[in-house]
């Protein structure tokens, strides 16, 4: 977890840093770096991207640029990174293309905030969030080299450590895959929310990795009075807590069965199931395929901000199933009609939501590859 909120930083708070004499540890570095003009010499890049490399590699943190220390490590004095705030743009442009150059694979959600501390100078905090991609590599440009915090300092992954966090990194991979297919099992088998009925229905999971870290969860309780949080259809609705997180869901009046859900889980998984706008009243047509996708995509995003709001960082994997799709033709809108599904069960391509790619940009190989099975050349929303 971050070492602090960002919002929270500003020259009171790295005052506060050095007054009551905040040790360097496992989270937390001071650099005395100077950039002239806002330029890095070699030796300065070099050291910088192991650190923040090493940051990923651990808990994630904070290196405050500009920090004097003394023997002990304790902050004594705000030097600031040598440039003025004007200059900050083009000192932000060079350090975005060095981690992007020297740390493998790329690293996300590195944020740069700088502190004025006069005219002409600024210090600056780089928070590096606890990386779900490690281990990342720094890049010398003729070898890769692992590095991990330790303490108030920085040391060598051994081989151990690095088993470790490749088998991480594939068995993160694999929980994903696992947490997907027991879903569609369990919608499949009616066995989530209730009543599904057996009609075609779409179904769309946002996965951020940082939902299988140990202990991670997410505060439910806001929900309930969030207008902006709804299923993908349905103008009433209706809520719940559950075993899994809270739901909200809409149901047809005479028979109860439902038609539309939208489930948050604890660790801040989503899950969106819709029945309504696919199965068009069991006529086995997708009525106007163009404008489901549009009322889909716009919920999404809608899910992607709560996301944002309730804390849950990136990387978000994205999915897309139907189910019971088979012999269902999609209207695309102005008389066509797409040919019909030859198989029950369709699983899109992935998407990956991170800093970088916005959500509504990664979910356009999800529903390209739904609009592919139904014969479409592309969604065509994404234009």
């Amino acid at each position: 977890m971050p070492f602090v909120d960002t919002k929270e930083i500003n020259l009171q708070y790295l005052q506060a840093l050095i007054d009551n004499k905040v040790f360097e540890n496992k989270e937390l570095e001071y650099k005395d770096y100077s950039f002239a003009g806002g330029k890095m010499t070699d030796k300065n890049k070099e050291k910088f991207m192991k650190e923040i490399a090493a940051f990923a590699n651990t808990n994630g943190g904070i290196i405050v640029i500009g920090m004097q220390e003394d023997e002990n490590r304790l902050p004594v004095k705000l030097t600031g990174a040598g440039f003025s705030l004007n200059e900050f743009d083009n000192w932000l442009s060079s350090f975005r293309q060095l981690v992007l150059s020297r740390i493998r694979p790329h690293l996300h959600g590195v944020e740069c905030i700088p502190v004025q501390i006069s005219d002409d100078n600024i210090a600056i905090v780089v928070s590096v969030p606890k990386s779900y991609a490690r281990p990342h590599s720094f890049w010398d440009g003729n070898k890769d080299e692992f590095f991990m915090r330790y303490a108030n300092g920085i040391t060598y992954m051994d081989i151990d450590d690095l088993r470790k966090e490749f088998l991480y990194a594939n068995g993160l991979q694999d929980k994903i895959r696992q947490f997907r297919k027991d879903r569609i099992s369990m919608i499949l088998a009616n066995e989530c929310v209730g009543d599904l009925g057996n009609d075609a229905k779409i179904v769309f999971h946002i996965v951020p990795e940082w939902s299988f870290e140990l202990g991670n969860r997410i505060n439910l309780e806001g929900l309930r009075n969030n207008t902006s949080f709804t299923p993908i259809s349905g103008s009433g609705w209706s809520y719940r807590y559950n075993a899994d997180g809270y739901c909200i869901y809409s149901s047809e009046h005479k028979t109860g069965a439902i038609n539309t859900y939208t489930q948050v889980f604890h660790s801040g998984i989503i899950e969106a199931v819709e029945i309504r706008l696919i199965s068009n009243y069991r006529s086995k047509e997708v009525y106007n395929w163009l404008e489901t996708q549009g009322a889909i995509i716009k919920a999404l995003n809608q899910y992607g901000s709560l996301l944002e709001k309730l804390g849950v960082p990136k990387p978000w994997h994205l999915f897309g199933t139907i189910l019971n799709g088979k012999g269902y033709i999609a209207s695309a809108g102005w008389g066509d009609s797409s040919l019909p599904l030859d198989r029950n069960i369709i699983n899109s391509l992935d998407g990956i939501c991170t800093e970088e790619i916005p959500l509504n940009r990664a979910l356009e190989p999800v529903f390209d590859s739904l609009s592919n099975a139904f014969g479409f050349s592309k969604s065509g929303c994404f234009e």
